[in-house]
């Protein structure tokens, strides 16, 4: 019965989408990837669903090895100077990869985020566990996210250990924006290219749950890559999410 829910409500926003997208030229809707599904996937255009292991896979590619991060995954042409990732991914196609795996979206507020924190973390059907994999010669690496990013707040002493940060990803779920032409609803998180974020942005799909302050204010504020476990600019990865709190999976339930 779960499963058969995360069908209609990804089913569904999926359709809302359908009706707000401009008409399209029909040489562009023929040549458009179908949506292939078997027993054990679920295929759209850069997103994979694991209908076993309710994982959803990604493919990105890394943009940014060291700095300060207000994002972490966004489209090409957006935020590739301020992100370790970037992908060709409709965000709203992900956005229905989650539904379908089970996750719940908790919005974060357009006018403030500051109710949010606290509420946002307890939310376990929203908690998102993302796990970053690519080939290293021969060999396939897979790390959690977490570990690629470090916490800018203050140390006492310059060689001490950064704040090891808390796996806080939520399922934010971006917003349907009304097109001011058109009067269509449009999904933000396809216009500002948002995916995954860490500053606070109502459009992006999945929003890091813990305030960590402006990080262009203070030299320990705010989040920045661990240089040393993010592969090289240019590396393809595959981008894995799935629910903190793992649901049974197909042959369990």
């Amino acid at each position: 019965m779960k499963i058969f829910n995360n069908w209609i409500l990804a089913l569904l926003f999926l359709q809302s989408l359908a009706i707000a997208e401009p008409a399209k030229p029909a040489e562009e809707k023929k040549a458009a990837t179908p949506f292939e599904v078997s027993d054990n996937e679920v295929k759209m255009p850069g997103v994979t669903v694991n209908r076993e292991t309710h994982e959803i896979r990604i493919e990105a590619a890394v943009c940014l090895q060291q700095g300060i991060l207000e994002y972490v995954v966004c489209k090409p042409g957006t935020f590739e100077h301020e992100a370790i990732f970037t992908t060709t991914a409709k965000p709203e196609l992900i956005h229905a990869a989650l539904l379908l795996s089970g996750i719940r979206p908790t919005p974060l507020p357009r006018n403030s985020p500051v109710l949010w924190w606290g509420r946002a973390l307890k939310q376990k059907a929203s908690r998102v566990k993302i796990e970053v994999e690519w080939k290293e010669g021969e060999n396939t690496k897979r790390i959690n996210l977490i570990k690629m990013l470090q916490s800018r707040e203050d140390i006492e002493e310059e060689d001490a250990p950064a704040k090891k940060l808390q796996d806080a990803w939520v399922f934010a779920g971006s917003f349907l924006h009304q097109n001011e032409q058109s009067k269509k609803p449009i999904y933000a998180a396809n216009l500002s290219g948002i995916i995954v974020g860490i500053w606070p942005d109502p459009s992006t799909v999945i929003q890091y749950g813990i305030e960590n302050g402006n990080p262009y204010e203070g030299n320990r504020l705010g989040i920045e890559i661990n240089e040393n476990l993010v592969p090289e600019v240019g590396t393809k990865v595959n981008l894995i999410f799935s629910r903190l709190e793992a649901l049974p999976r197909k042959d369990e339930e």
